[in-house]
């Protein structure tokens, strides 16, 4: 009878565990995903119907060609568009914002071909035309961010280098300046996402609150995901951390708003915060929106800029 006993809890203790170990896979894997597809390369298709012909006539008449950057990391390719101008002082290299495309930052790009440098705009992972998979907060984009300088550098080497990243972007830029800055000539971060475990939390909050899970068990699973998965963890996803643990040979404006509600003043000033260079400035404006200083007020953007570049 004892044994039987025995063998009846024992049986039952090994179907529990064997639950709780598929319920935690499950759990894991599905906030793996939603940590990796905050937008989907196909809602960035769809969103591209709304700016593409705004971006068409931005190129028309200029000097443009599509081209693909081979991404020395994962092989993939990655698409791009190039636009010469013929009276270049240098060439600006443009990172999207999270659900952007390679066409997406035609305003600001306009301003830089007004200041006399061509342009770069490429897909980021996951975006566009860009087949690789997962949103990983400017971690893994960072690679192809430094595959378009060194593009760039290889085919025109005596070109001075802009990287200017938007929002999402700006990690990404930042954290490629971080692995390597010595061919950027100046690094220009609008609007920057800082600590990205900062957006993590919030969606990890609301699924908690919904599925009625302990957000500390979510987190947990997630990050084992993401280690195993692809090698580095929530820790990583910090742009600032990347920026405190080195030091970025060019000039940096980090350019930031009080009335920014997603990627908030605080976040700008811990990246500028974070960043070791004796040549880096902030400007903060008071009341335009999430990086939209260069289309509310694109001659203020340009006179910035400007100025930044002169200085340096």
């Amino acid at each position: 009878m004892r044994r039987k006993l025995k063998i009846g809890l024992g049986v039952t203790l090994s179907i529990i565990i064997i639950l709780f170990i598929a319920f935690s896979i499950f759990i894991g894997k599905a906030t793996f995903d939603g940590m990796t597809e905050n937008v989907s390369r196909e809602v960035t298709n769809k969103e591209l119907i709304s700016y593409k012909e705004d971006y068409d006539d931005f190129a028309e008449g200029k000097d443009s060609k599509e081209i693909k950057i081979k991404s020395s990391e994962d092989g993939h390719e990655i698409p791009a568009v190039f636009i010469r101008n013929l009276q270049a002082k240098g060439i600006c290299i443009m990172v999207h914002g999270m659900g952007g495309t390679k066409y997406s930052l035609y305003p600001q790009g306009q301003i830089f071909y007004d200041l006399g440098f061509s342009l770069l705009f490429y897909d980021q992972r996951n975006s566009g035309e860009n087949l690789a998979p997962y949103n990983t907060y400017g971690v893994l984009e960072s690679f192809d961010c430094l595959d378009a300088i060194a593009y760039i550098k290889k085919e025109y080497p005596d070109e001075k280098i802009i990287l200017y990243g938007e929002s999402y972007g700006g990690a990404t830029s930042l954290i490629a300046a971080s692995r390597d800055s010595s061919n950027i000539d100046y690094l220009i971060l609008d609007c920057p996402l800082g600590d990205s475990r900062e957006m993590v939390d919030e969606v990890l909050a609301k699924a908690c609150e919904e599925e009625k899970i302990p957000q500390s068990f979510m987190s947990f699973l997630g990050n084992s995901f993401l280690k195993m998965k692809l090698g580095f963890g929530l820790e990583d996803i910090d742009s600032t951390k990347w920026a405190r643990q080195t030091d970025i040979s060019s000039p940096v404006l980090v350019i930031n708003s009080k009335a920014d509600t997603m990627t908030p003043y605080h976040m700008g000033r811990e990246v500028y915060e974070s960043i070791n260079s004796s040549k880096k400035e902030i400007y903060t404006g008071e009341d335009f929106g999430h990086c939209e200083f260069s289309k509310i007020d694109p001659e203020g953007f340009k006179n910035l800029i400007g100025t930044f570049l002169d200085k340096y």
